[in-house]
């Protein structure tokens, strides 16, 4: 190699090197994380007996105990497989209406349609208790057998 080669050559590689050699004055590090979501109910009692004859009072049939950390919210939902009605098992026809009140959203309303309540912000184990209210039975016969409804009760994330 010429001498004039072998300068440039030397210059580029210290160039190259020094090029290398200079570090950055700030980095950058991004931390993250991720919590699944988590909502679920609970039920304190997954059957009660109501009062046909005597009816019922805001009478306490379970407690709902809420759980969910979405930071929008949730929304809890109460509907019903009779439409707010006990029935008689052995006649469809025989019904007594009911209404429910739940927390400070609902309030003696009846499950002909589904009913809700919904929160601004994520909770961990909210008990609410689920009340009933049924009129006492004040005339004429009411049929034997039994008479049964069944709520469902739902949590979902505010969307």
């Amino acid at each position: 190699m010429n001498k004039l080669n072998k300068t440039l050559m030397t210059t580029l590689v210290l160039g190259l090197l020094g090029a290398n050699a200079q570090a950055a004055t700030t980095a950058d590090i991004t931390l993250s994380g991720t919590v699944a979501q988590d909502c679920s109910v609970a039920l304190s009692s997954a059957n009660y007996t109501v009062d046909l004859l005597n009816g019922e009072n805001d009478s306490t049939v379970a407690t709902v105990t809420e759980t969910c950390n979405d930071a929008d919210g949730y929304v809890i939902s109460f509907s019903s497989a009779n439409s707010g009605v006990m029935q008689n098992d052995d006649n469809a026809s025989e019904q007594k209406a009911y209404t429910i009140s739940y927390g400070t959203g609902i309030v003696a309303q009846s499950l002909s349609q589904a009913q809700s309540s919904s929160y601004s912000s994520f909770t961990a184990g909210n008990a609410v208790p689920l009340k009933l209210n049924l009129a006492a039975h004040t005339s004429g016969v009411l049929a034997a057998g039994t008479w049964s409804d069944t709520i469902t009760v739902s949590i979902a994330a505010v969307q």
